[in-house]
């Protein structure tokens, strides 16, 4: 049995990239934020890391890079406030991350062994890695997707000096309905979404404001009604054809009562309680730092809601 078929035995999908090719791929991430397709400000923001991480120690052994996809669901906070009951969604690449890579360094060990070679960490533009490894493809909205599991999975890559008997590197591609579907253009809460080119306008993503830290508040032109997770933004994939099958498979992760609920409005975060809650919060994809800002908006647009009717 090959490697990849050990790791897709198992749920988790994967193509394996020449060593060769590192330097490319961050060449790439370069000439477009040269080129103005990437926001300066974004740029700095996620992507300058994942180009000039640091070196894992022991990376002049590395000859192949394995990039992975993990299932992942929509996860599920559950607060309780007011009286009333809301859950609110996380994407399903935010949740897993950590064990996505665990998951996939020990299928990868596993599946080596009895022989021990060397494996760490890639800190990697993921997205742009998978779909120039062939394991991906874009969808118009920027997402990447595979035929297994839609956009609900989470990537990981590990650096290795195991020798892949393929290696796979090709040009980016996108979506075949994509040339035609405007769906994920029209339910875009900001405009983001254009339709001249892969690279949505990053500058105008949601999630690009709700995942700094709540003392950013959000800018005055972004509606209220936009917000519709506790961090990142769902609306192009509910509506996407290629996450039809798998759009309600969703996992309950947290619940907070009346009490800790109000806890997390105040925003007044120190010492245990709050190193115990930034726990419970990290197994639906969570943290403090975007509290309370992002928990208050979603919860006045459902008062408003209710308001309203």
């Amino acid at each position: 049995m090959s490697i990849l078929d050990h790791l897709e035995k198992h749920g988790c999908y994967g193509r394996f990239v020449s060593i060769d090719h590192l330097q490319d791929l961050r060449n790439e991430v370069r000439t477009l934020h040269a080129e103005g397709q990437l926001d300066n400000d974004f740029f700095e923001e996620w992507l300058q890391s994942r180009v000039d991480p640091k070196t894992p120690r022991g990376m002049s052994k590395a000859k192949s890079i394995l990039v992975a996809a993990n299932p992942a669901p929509v996860l599920i906070a559950r607060f309780e406030w007011s009286g009333r009951t809301y859950d609110f969604t996380v994407p399903p690449t935010y949740g897993d991350y950590l064990r996505a890579s665990n998951r996939t360094w020990r299928l990868l060990k596993g599946a080596l062994a009895p022989k021990k070679y060397w494996i760490a960490r890639a800190i990697l533009p993921l997205k742009l890695l998978a779909v120039r490894s062939g394991l991906a493809c874009y969808g118009k909205n920027n997402v990447t997707y595979i035929s297994q599991l839609g956009s609900f999975y989470t990537l990981a890559a590990l650096y290795t000096d195991y020798v892949s008997p393929e290696y796979h590197w090709q040009d980016k591609k996108m979506l075949s309905k994509c040339a035609v579907c405007k769906a994920c253009q029209k339910a875009c809460p900001t405009g983001a979404i254009g339709g001249d080119r892969i690279l949505i306008h990053a500058e105008k993503c949601l999630p690009r404001f709700n995942e700094r830290p709540s003392s950013k508040p959000f800018p005055d032109w972004i509606d209220p009604k936009a917000h519709n997770s506790l961090i990142g933004c769902m609306q192009c994939q509910r509506v996407c054809p290629y996450d039809r099958e798998i759009i309600k498979w969703r996992e309950l992760r947290a619940r907070f009562s009346e009490e800790e609920t109000d806890y997390l409005l105040k925003g007044k975060f120190s010492g245990d309680h709050a190193a115990a809650m930034d726990r419970r919060l990290k197994r639906a994809g969570l943290d403090l730092t975007s509290f309370p800002r992002n928990l208050e908006v979603l919860l006045e647009s459902c008062a408003a809601e209710t308001h309203d009717q």
